[in-house]
This record gives C-alpha cells, structure tokens and sequence, in this order.
C-alpha cells in the first residue's frame, strides 16, 4: 500500500476522490488537516523566532508543530488502512460480527487520536497567541481554525462509528472522552478568537455597548429570569427609546459587530419581556429577534463569542413556538456546554412537542387553553 506523505498533493486528493478502498477518506483528510494546522503553527513559530532571537516558548511549540505535523500523516496512513480492514471485514459481517466490531474499534482510534492532537495544537497556539508573537498571526488563526474543523470532522467520525459497535462500555467511554475533547477545541478556539480580536469592538455603539455592559454586569445578572418590579424600571428608563427604535428597525447599524447584533437581540428578546410583564408587547418582537439570531449564528464571529454571550444569542430560538425552530436550535444548545441551558431547552421544546405553543401565554394573547393546557399549567414550573 502507497504511503499519503510520498504522493503529491494532487495525487493525493484524486485518491481521496475515488471510491476504491483502501484509500483515503474522511479520516485521512481530518488528518492531513491537523497536520497542515500543525505546520502553520511551526512556519509562523519560525517566522517569530527569527525576528526576536531565542525564546523557550517558541522553540517549544516548533518541536510540539513538528510533531503534530508527524503524527497527522502518520495517522492519515492508519486511517486509510484501518478503514481498509472495515471495508474487508464487513463482507462477512453477517457471519463474523466479532471481526467487525474490532475492525470498528481498529478504525475509531485514528479519529480519537486527531482529535487528542487538534487539542493539543489548539492548546499550543493559543500560548503562543498569548505570547504576543503576532509575526504571522492570520497563519495561527488559520491553523486554529483548520485545527477545530478536523476536531469536528474526527468527532463525527467517532458518532458515527459508535453507532456500529454494539460495546455499550466502549461506546460509553469513547463518546464521553470525544465530546469533551471536542468541546474543549472549540472553547481553544473560542479563546484564540478573543485573544486575537479583543480589540473588534472598537466600532461598538456607544448605546450597544451600553445595553451589553448593563445585562451582563454581574450585579444585574441575578435579574435576569425574574420579575422584579425595580430592575424592570432601571431598563426602562435607561433603554426605552433604544428598544422602541430596534422594534422600527432603525438600529441596524449596530449589526456591523456581532456585539451590536447581540445587544439588538437582547433589547428585542429580553428588554420586551421586561418593559411589558403580563402585555401581549412582550412577544411582539420575537419574531424579529429570531431573524437576527438565525443571521447571528451564520456569522464568522459568532464563534468569537463568549458562551454566556452565545446563550442571549440562542434565546429567541427556545423562545420560539415553532417546533421547526427547536429543532434548528437544539444542536446551538447542545454545543454551548450549558447543561442547565440545554435542559431548559429541551424542556421548551417539549411543551412545543405536546401543545404547539406555549400555554403560559394564553391569557395574556387572548388564547382560549385547552383542557390539557389548563391542567398543564397547575403545574409547578409550567410558566417558567
């Protein structure tokens, strides 16, 4: 068998283009996408060191990079492979289940150990980041970037493959370590974002900025789910007329930060529940709300954002009557690592599942409640 590191790059990639096992696949490519991440981590080390002489940080995470750089063609080759012996063994699974399962097992292993070393990689770049070494920052932000997509692509190489294996213990433990290991590249990444463009808020409007250091103040946070007479008061004399002109549409400036977008969506979403307690005006701008997030979540700095901040993102997907639109957020949720968040969620969209809407706000939008709904609501916890 040919070896991935002894083609070149365009016989590789018509390999990878043709069905015809063993060759390489989405492993082989999850692979070769660390590895690259890997090597632009090293150039852009190399370019630093170069221009500020000896330093430990740098020469470290040269010799972290090549190894990476290694170890992902390495794995490339073993994913190819490893795959080969799936292709094989599932000829005979009917009569051989034991050959497949450890065929499966033989080929989740490559995808975990990308997955070990996208975390590692993101790990490294994110010290050096924190190390001011900016010679070549767009390489690092690239490599962060190349390294949470083969994070993703081994992490659903992992789901799927546990589907087919019938071990519960091992299923159990791989998924569990692949969703932290996951989970935690992208928080790398989150914070490489943060760290390389902490200063984008710059262009924030004076009013957004305003609206965003007000809800997440620490002091005001206590507030945000209950209805207290006095905090309602504050945001009405402080942001009234900014919540009246994001209902007329005239705020759409701030959409040139994601920052504005999410202050937008906290006045629609948030501020309205707050100014109009027990008013039908409390969901008249969920609509809109939703729009912005759906826009919000397809931005590129989306991911830039702090998880607490991504939550008032999601919101007006959990506040949304559409079971469409649960279904659409449900995996927005799953992917902040906000358990109490997603249990939230999940039970929103449980209620849409059995009454298609929310039967809380009945009376205040002059719905008629059904009988169900009626002994729903004598529940505790039914008007959250």
């Amino acid at each position: 068998m040919y070896k991935i590191s002894e083609l070149t790059v365009d016989d590789y990639l018509k390999k990878m283009a043709v069905c015809d096992f063993p060759g390489p696949a989405a492993g082989s490519a999850a692979a070769t996408a660390v590895a690259m991440a890997a090597a632009l981590l090293e150039m852009s080390c190399d370019g630093s060191l170069r221009k500020n002489g000896d330093n430990p940080l740098l020469a470290e995470s040269i010799a972290l990079a090549a190894e990476l750089r290694q170890a992902g063609l390495n794995l490339a080759d073993v994913d190819m492979a490893a795959y080969g012996r799936v292709i094989t063994a599932a000829k005979n699974k009917a009569t051989d289940r034991e050959a497949y399962e450890t065929a499966m097992k033989g080929a989740t292993e490559p995808f975990m150990a990308i997955l070990r070393h996208c975390h590692r990689l993101l790990g490294q770049i994110e010290k050096v980041i924190k190390g001011s070494f900016s010679r070549v920052l767009g390489d690092l932000v690239g490599g962060a970037y190349l390294a949470e997509a083969a994070a993703a692509a081994s992490k659903s190489g992992i789901d799927v493959n546990l589907m087919l294996i019938g071990d519960r213990a091992y299923q159990s433990r791989y998924q569990t370590e692949a969703k932290a290991l996951y989970q935690a590249c992208v928080s790398l990444k989150v914070e490489i974002l943060g760290q390389v463009f902490s200063g984008s808020s710059a262009d924030l409007q004076p009013e957004a900025k305003a609206v965003l250091d007000f809800w997440f103040d620490p002091a005001n946070q206590p507030y945000w789910f209950l209805k207290n007479e006095a905090f309602d008061m504050v945001i009405r004399r402080q942001f009234y007329d900014c919540w009246v002109a994001a209902g007329k549409g005239l705020l759409a400036d701030w959409r040139d930060t994601i920052e504005g977008r999410l202050a937008e969506i906290i006045l629609l979403d948030q501020f309205s529940r707050n100014l109009n307690r027990d008013d039908s005006r409390a969901f008249a701008q969920d609509a809109m709300a939703l729009t912005l997030a759906q826009e919000a979540v397809r931005h590129p700095d989306y991911q830039r954002l702090d998880p607490l901040r991504q939550r008032f993102v999601l919101m007006p997907f959990m506040h949304s009557e559409s079971a469409g639109i649960h279904q659409l957020g449900l995996p927005l949720f799953e992917a902040l690592g906000d358990p109490k968040t997603l249990e939230y969620e999940i039970r929103h969209q449980q209620i849409i599942a059995q009454f298609g809407r929310y039967p809380h706000r009945n009376e205040v939008l002059k719905r008629e409640s059904t009988a169900a709904e009626m002994a729903f609501l004598k529940q505790p916890g039914s008007s959250f």
